[in-house]
């Protein structure tokens, strides 16, 4: 390639001393000038795109300080928009707040001054400054409440009737008196949410003086009728046995039969004394001396089951100590049968009666599903029936098994008692004429 540079030089200057074409020198001059024009204008257009440059400079520059500009604002803005959200969500809280005290309030307020605020009550559902009139307006009734605080209304009596008249309400107790000042007393709501009168809290004269202003003590329930309500649904002992269906009767037949049985066995044990230590020496030292009439006498007063094993004893004292044995023995199982006799009466109630209150509340619990299948569970009082039936044949089946697991377990213990002293008293016979003889 090194070689191709000379040669090109060589032609060129050839060509350059070759004479010229005219058309060739007429281009070559315009190309002479338009050099010397580009040379001319050359500081212009320098100086023009250093200009161009600086200015170029400075534009960017300022659109660094805009992107600065705008990302600071987009930086406020987000932070705005974010407090646009938190307040319009601590008015969303706010709003909720007072839409709730506004139900609360209502449910504080008795039916017969909630009916005198009701169109303010309906325009809080409405518009949050209704809401905030009804705080101020609650805060006037606190106010109020602190001292007696009077209102017209109506009220409805025992019967249903209503009355118009002056309520008269101290915290949350109100009272009523009738226009004409027949009717008054302490009110509830009932289950209409209408204000009742209390049945016995009709003190006119009292009421009649505390809406003059002056001193009085009217009656008042601290229950606001819970009290009253709950002892009307109160029923009484037969109405409570009806309720538990048919199988609180089976329950009841044994209760009187165990009641019977114990009655009867506890008067039998209450008949039977302690056998003295006395009596038995006595009769050893009567027929020591062989006086079985003395012996005998010696028994006469003797309340006790021992008693027949002591006469079968002196009846057989001449004979083999075995003899007497099975002699006092053969006493002692006829007078075991008297002993337990009622006891298991006592004992079958008190196993069988829980039994038949668990197999009532098996049928009371079928009975309730069985109307849960017809009407739903929406009316819980369609059910209280069947619930009735199931609890109260359980109450009633524990009220008669625990006593009589009781009883039973009493009379068993004296009964064991008596057998045992029967085993003593036979035992201490035999073993004192063993030593009677062995002299």
């Amino acid at each position: 390639m090194n070689l191709f540079i000379p040669l090109f030089s060589t032609a060129l200057t050839v060509f350059a001393a070759a004479p010229a074409d005219p058309e060739l020198q007429a281009e070559l001059n315009r190309l002479s000038e338009l050099r010397k024009t580009i040379a001319a204008q050359k500081p212009t257009l320098a100086e023009e795109t250093a200009r161009i440059a600086s200015d170029l400079s400075v534009k960017r520059r300022e659109v660094e300080f805009i992107e600065l500009d705008r990302s600071e604002f987009q930086q406020k803005l987000n932070t705005l928009t974010q407090r646009i959200s938190e307040l319009d969500n601590e008015f969303s809280y706010i709003d909720n707040l007072l839409f709730d005290y506004r139900k609360q309030f209502e449910t504080q307020l008795p039916s017969a001054v909630a009916e005198t605020r009701r169109t303010a009550l309906l325009e809080a559902d409405r518009n949050l400054t209704a809401r905030l009139d009804l705080i101020e307006q609650a805060i006037r009734h606190f106010d109020e409440t602190c001292s007696i605080f009077t209102f017209d209304g109506e009220a409805l009596d025992a019967e249903g009737r209503a009355h118009e008249g002056r309520f008269l309400q101290a915290g949350p107790i109100t009272w009523f008196i009738s226009s004409d000042r027949k009717n008054g007393g302490l009110t509830v709501e009932n289950r209409n949410l209408l204000p009742e009168l209390v049945p016995g809290t009709d003190h006119l004269e009292e009421l009649k003086k505390l809406l003059n202003g002056q001193t009085a003590r009217p009656r008042f329930d601290p229950t606001e009728g819970s009290a009253i309500a709950l002892d009307k649904t109160s029923d009484s002992w037969i109405g409570h046995i009806q309720k538990g269906g048919f199988w609180v009767y089976p329950i009841l037949a044994l209760a009187l039969i165990s009641t019977i049985a114990a009655l009867g066995k506890w008067g039998q044990l209450a008949c039977i004394r302690e056998l003295s230590p006395d009596v038995i020496r006595n009769v050893l030292e009567a027929l020591k001396a062989e006086d079985r009439l003395k012996a005998e006498t010696a028994l006469e007063k003797v309340k006790h089951p021992s008693k027949a094993l002591l006469q079968r004893g002196i009846e057989l004292s001449n004979r083999r100590p075995s003899d007497i044995e099975e002699g006092m023995y053969e006493k002692f199982l006829e007078a075991e049968p008297g002993l337990q006799r009622g006891l298991s009466f006592i004992a079958i109630t008190s196993a069988t009666a829980p039994l038949l209150g668990l197999l009532g509340t098996v049928t009371g619990m079928i009975y309730t599903f069985r109307l849960i299948n017809v009407f739903g569970t929406g009316d819980a009082k369609s059910l209280a029936s069947g619930i009735s039936e199931a609890l109260i044949t359980t109450e009633m089946g524990l009220v008669v098994a625990i006593p009589a697991l009781i009883m039973h377990a009493l009379l068993s213990r004296r009964v064991q008692g008596i057998r045992t002293s029967m085993e003593l008293t036979s035992l201490a016979f035999v073993n004192g004429l063993q030593k009677k003889e062995r002299p």
